[in-house]
């Protein structure tokens, strides 16, 4: 199946803009990745702008869609493997070399032009997310496999210790970096599943 020029645009600006970042890449770079002239861009996208909030969009959009969790999983997995399997998927997503590192360029070093779009579409995400834990833990205290214990104080260290793996996924190969994942998980479960006692 052929894909369109649109979505060749963008997969081309993805890249670019994940390797180069949003100043660091002109249209004439996508162009010229795409195979077309700067003017046949223009039949697609409005401007650079245009194009740069279009990936953002869909970035968060895709984002979400791999960190969620199907309802029939949510139902057959223990509170441990579903908290496991959303922490894998974050991680996982990270580890992707364009969508991944766009993710952690907005986040990170989030262009000034589009900061307030970014702080946006980063609180729906975060939105998306704590509803997603929420559920596993209310879950998991119906079914006694979390101490009786508030949900919101370990759904704000749950996101302390994504913060954590998030940065230190600069700095370690993917070996190191995964055994750095398990431990914290171990920990941060023993404190769910106990109340921290």
């Amino acid at each position: 199946m052929s894909i369109s020029t649109s979505e060749q645009i963008k997969q081309s600006a993805l890249q670019l803009f994940a390797q180069k970042g949003y100043f660091g890449t002109s249209l004439n770079d996508v162009a010229t990745k795409v195979g077309i002239k700067k003017p046949s861009l223009y039949a697609h996208f409005k401007n650079k702008d245009d194009l740069y909030l279009s990936i953002l969009h869909e970035l968060m959009d895709t984002f979400k869609e791999s960190v969620s969790i199907d309802s029939s999983i949510m139902e057959q997995y223990s509170t441990k493997d579903l908290l496991y399997l959303f922490l894998k998927n974050m991680v996982d997503f990270w580890k992707d070399e364009t969508m991944g590192l766009l993710y952690k360029r907005t986040l990170l070093f989030p262009e000034e032009h589009f900061r307030s779009t970014i702080q946006e579409q980063f609180l729906q995400t975060e939105a998306h997310t704590t509803a997603i834990l929420r559920e596993i833990m209310e879950k998991g205290k119906r079914k006694q496999e979390i101490s009786n214990q508030p949900i919101e104080p370990l759904i704000d260290s749950f996101y302390c210790l994504v913060d954590g793996l998030f940065v230190q996924r600069f700095f370690y190969p993917l070996p190191q970096y995964d055994m750095k994942v398990e431990h914290a998980f171990t920990h941060f479960w023993k404190a769910a599943e106990t109340g921290g006692e």
